[in-house]
């Protein structure tokens, strides 16, 4: 609608021509006497040429000027909704194409041979019902404090080994002739690695059970361990810094469930406190 404005108020005539246009009292315009009178005669020779009054060449001259840049506007704003009409009619289809795109394809179906029979009891790997002496939970009290004291001490020192350095930051800073705040990077990285880790031996602990998904990654994390002693220049520092952090890890995630595989939930609160007290004594040790 602002368009169409545009376009009227760029075609409607001036006040000049109204006033020439207008019918006299014999009824004929005085556009069309001045047409008649230019026609017949083009030298103007009615009219005082004096430079203070209109002649019909001007008035000619001004409605062709003004016709022409009415016309020129009027066809500018037509050519540009034109083109805003046709891109936007343009980008529908592509919308279409792309929804339509995402919505044909093809889902993969389950194929598997069996896959029409319900699964029962008898292809379920589990325990031998609730007395399977296997069961972590029949195991004997003093099998499961020894297991309980066993994973608290590997988790203490996984919690030792991330405070330890912060201890000798000083030290290192002189040794390897940096500052203090770029020693203190191997405190930084192994919380890092630390805060990495639980993404890869949590899913793991899973599948291949927990004395797996522990041990080993706590093994090569005190590997790490004897890199940073023994570490020549402080690239290396820094780097067994954060892969021990990452290894060492394994321990403090995966202990919680070995605790909630070996005690019931009435049990299950005093193993954890006493989890906690190790947990937490590991950084006050390395201090």
């Amino acid at each position: 609608m602002q368009r169409k404005e545009s376009i009227n108020e760029i075609e409607a005539p001036t006040d000049l021509e109204k006033a020439y246009s207008t019918p006299t009292a014999s009824g004929e315009s005085h556009n069309e006497k001045f047409d008649s009178s230019i026609s017949s005669d083009d030298d103007d020779s009615d009219y005082d040429c004096d430079g203070h009054r209109i002649t019909r060449r001007d008035i000619r001259l001004t409605r062709s000027h003004n016709s022409a840049a009415a016309a020129a506007r009027a066809n500018r704003l037509r050519s540009v909704s034109t083109v805003t009409t046709t891109s936007s009619v343009r980008s529908r289809p592509r919308r279409t194409d792309s929804l339509s795109f995402i919505g044909s394809r093809r889902t993969r179906t389950f194929a598997h041979p069996l896959s029409h029979i319900p699964t029962g009891r008898d292809v379920l790997v589990d325990f031998d019902g609730p007395d399977d002496p296997y069961r972590p939970l029949n195991w004997p009290m003093r099998k499961k404090m020894v297991t309980t004291l066993i994973y608290a001490l590997v988790t203490m020192s996984a919690t030792w080994a991330s405070s330890c350095y912060a201890a000798a930051t000083d030290q290192v800073a002189e040794v390897f002739q940096v500052g203090t705040q770029v020693a203190t990077l191997g405190t930084s990285l192994f919380l890092l690695g630390f805060g990495i880790g639980p993404l890869l031996w949590a899913p793991l602990s899973e599948v291949y059970g927990r004395r797996v998904a522990v041990l080993v990654p706590m093994a090569i994390a005190v590997c790490f361990s004897f890199g940073t002693a023994t570490a020549k220049d402080f690239q290396t520092v820094i780097l067994t810094r954060f892969f021990g952090g990452f290894f060492a890890s394994a321990p403090v995630t995966n202990t919680g469930g070995v605790l909630g595989d070996l005690y019931s939930p009435a049990q299950r609160g005093v193993a954890m406190a006493g989890y906690a007290m190790a947990v937490v004594s590991g950084p006050l040790i390395g201090v």
